[in-house]
């Protein structure tokens, strides 16, 4: 009989968590990576670290635990950061490129168009708002894809409540009273008899506690003032945190992709303040917070546990765990699994807990918390960012050193190469007469016996050109450089573009599930105040699971050929030359064409600079209204020469005079003085002649004049 369970157990919602299965799948998640193997040695390479090493860049008899060096005491040892120089090179142009890159906000479906303008106000904000954050924990992030092949961003949202002392007084308790309709509020307040039902009222409604409403009370009647604790919400919004693989975030090895994980872990340490904080804030189990304090120092290190032969925790709580002396923090971790109901409806559940802290003294499971995300997008808050995908398994990716590790040694062995064959040059090998006992050595300034006395000479240099030696250096450097796209003038411009655009694409990618997760949890978490504070207006913001499941997308555009200036103003310069003056039907956006070359010219720039569409156009409508009142008045309209709004003015012009193609708005008023008044007639044709030269002047490069008309009066 088969008794195999057809369920996976850790994937279905239980009251409480099976805390010995969530430590397997920690050791699995952690144990498979080979942080010796991959992490160790992309450190290494990256940061030039190698046995022996001396602080002058030589070798030393004395740091090789007295192995003789070669070739010679003393010799070159330099460190050549060609891995770290790849690195940082890749790593400035994918922040700029998600600096400078425009973020759109698309709806999905057609009646969702009109709100997506509002939709794009509030990302906006929030991208400006935690600029600094974001640009943070993207660059931290970016380390670790460049270095290690792989990087996670965590997207969650944080509500922060922190408190402050406010003073009231008397009369301002009467206002607040009279406002709310309880005007015998502060008599109540002065008569001792009704104490106890002004301090129930005080602790339901400033959310005190008795005691301490019973004190404000009093000091308000006696004294004519109070101070008492008030909170607020100091933070609403997204928190981004970036995480770096087998260090505090931890997955299973066959993992695709991180949506499709089976379980995620999330690694901490914290201080006895944030536990006991966390208690009150997060509702975390006081007696777990007791256990976990007497674990601290014991810190999971996974490269201990594989020198030592060990793989279970389960068996040993101490067999991969180090203590650090003075480390009083505690090791904690947030187990993320998507989990499915008896309803079938799928949710991301959390349990914390600590690795060392998973019973109580009598043998029962204890944890932290055990708690459903509630995030209605149904996703993980995390984000990959791999640098290839060379298999399905996202952990195959390679960084910069698995890829340029040789390149980076070849490098070094030829710089280190010419800087001895330099001190053999400056400093040659003496050759003296012969002496009994003399032993053979070679060495900048090493003295050398010779067989014919009371001569003294230098050793030649070795033969051979230490051109080869510049030209393996040029070669390993135009390798890497060709390999990665980087902009070096050996690499062709198509190359370093096509490359370059590739990985901001990539990055990018992942840039844009991380705006949409946070766009997610604002249309989740946002009040309608704080929306139509951000947004200028009510935005009707969809907030329903279904809306938020994937009604809007969010893109990030960004072309690396910007990064080349001299092209972005060719660009610009051909638009403006060869498409412009052809444009008979106004097939061009003028307004986006603008505001494009702003953002090509300077992001930040045009971010200050550039109103929204809606309220150019309505700044253009108020003016051309101005000016047909000044006329209706008899006087001359203000003419402008070359007005790139000419266009938009005269469909304005005519709407605001004879009303729009439905036959709504209009000025009768203007219109029977059109008829009955030379002098406005006059005007208002003047004021038309001025716009279309204006037009003719900017769209057909017809020059003419300055302002085309001759003023009514002259």
């Amino acid at each position: 009989m088969n008794t195999t369970n057809e369920h996976d157990e850790l994937l279905q919602v239980t009251e409480q968590p099976d805390m010995r299965r969530l430590l397997r799948e920690y050791e699995k998640a952690g144990g498979s990576w080979n942080s010796l193997s991959r992490t160790e040695r992309a450190e290494e390479v990256r940061f030039m670290r190698w046995t022996g090493q001396s602080s002058d860049g030589k070798k030393h008899r004395e740091n090789l635990d007295g192995a003789e060096p070669f070739p010679w005491e003393g010799a070159a040892d330099s460190r050549i950061p060609t891995v770290d120089a790849i690195i940082n090179d890749l790593l400035v142009v994918l922040l700029m490129a998600f600096q400078r890159a425009q973020l759109k906000v698309v709806a999905r479906r057609a009646q969702d168009t009109a709100r997506a303008g509002a939709v794009q106000k509030v990302m906006d904000y929030l991208r400006a708002t935690y600029r600094r954050d974001l640009r943070r924990e993207a660059e931290l992030a970016l380390q670790y894809m460049l270095t290690y092949g792989v990087g996670v961003m965590q997207v969650d949202w944080e509500r922060q409540v922190s408190a402050h002392y406010r003073t009231i007084t008397l009369e301002e308790v009467g206002y607040a009273a009279q406002a709310a309709g309880m005007p015998q509020l502060t008599s109540m307040l002065l008569d001792p008899a009704q104490e106890p039902a002004v301090v129930a009222l005080a602790a339901e409604v400033l959310k005190l506690k008795p005691a301490r409403a019973r004190k404000l009370v009093r000091e308000l009647r006696e004294q004519g003032r109070a101070t008492f604790p008030e909170t607020y919400i100091s933070r609403n919004g997204p928190c981004v945190t970036a995480r770096r693989v087998a260090e505090d975030i931890f997955f299973p090895i066959e993992t695709s992709t991180l949506q499709r994980a089976r379980v995620m872990f999330v690694k901490d340490y914290l201080t006895e303040t944030e536990l006991r904080e966390n208690v009150l804030t997060e509702g975390w189990d006081a007696n777990w917070v007791d256990h976990a304090m007497k674990t601290r120092g014991r810190f999971t290190d996974w490269n201990a546990a594989l020198l030592a032969g060990r793989k279970s925790l389960e068996n040993e709580f101490m067999a991969a765990s180090a203590v650090r002396d003075g480390q009083d923090l505690v090791e904690v971790l947030w187990a993320y699994v998507r989990k499915v109901d008896d309803d079938g409806v799928p949710q991301v559940w959390v349990t914390v807990f600590s690795p060392y802290a998973l019973q109580d003294e009598r043998g029962e499971p204890i944890y932290a918390r055990h708690y459903a995300l509630g995030y209605d997008h149904a996703q993980y808050p995390f984000i990959e960012l791999a640098r290839e995908r060379v298999s399905r398994r996202l952990l195959d990716a390679r960084g910069v050193p698995d890829v340029a590790v040789t390149w980076q040694y070849e490098e070094k062995a030829q710089c280190d190469a010419l800087t001895d064959r330099t001190s053999l040059e400056v400093n040659p090998t003496l050759l003296v007469p012969a002496r009994m006992g003399q032993k053979f050595n070679i060495g900048p300034g090493v003295k050398v016996t010779r067989a014919r006395e009371n001569e003294i000479d230098f050793l030649k240099p070795p033969p051979g050109s230490p051109n080869i030696a510049f030209e393996v250096v040029k070669m390993v450097r135009a390798r890497a450089a060709n390999y990665f796209g980087l902009m070096e003038p050996e690499v062709l411009p198509a190359r370093w573009q096509a490359k370059m655009q590739a990985a901001s694409d990539g990055f990018l990618t992942s840039a844009e599930a991380v705006f949409t997760q946070m766009l997610q949890l604002a249309q989740q978490f946002l009040t309608p105040e704080e929306m139509e504070r951000y947004a200028g207006s009510n935005p009707d913001f969809p907030r329903s699971p279904q809306d938020i499941a994937g009604q809007f997308d969010v893109q990030l555009v960004f072309d690396a050929r910007d990064l080349d200036m001299d092209y972005t103003f060719r660009k610009l310069e051909a638009v403006n030359k060869l498409a412009v003056p052809i444009d008979r039907g106004g097939l061009i956006d003028h307004n986006k064409l603008v505001g494009l070359t702003l953002a090509a010219i300077d992001p930040s720039l045009a971010q200050s600079i550039v109103s929204d569409q809606t309220g150019a156009s309505k700044a253009v409508f108020d003016e051309v209204d101005k000016q047909v009142l000044r006329m209706s008045a008899g006087n001359e309209a203000e003419y402008v020469e070359n007005d790139p709004t000419a266009q938009m003015k005269l469909q304005f012009l005519s709407q605001i005079v004879f009303g729009d193609q439905t036959g709504r708005g209009g000025n009768p008023a203007y219109q029977e003085a059109l008829q009955s008044n030379e002098r406005f007639r006059a005007l208002m044709e003047n004021y038309q002649k001025n716009l279309q030269q204006s037009v003719v002047q900017l769209g057909q490069n017809v020059v003419t004049g300055r302002t085309g008309v001759k003023p009514v009066g002259a």
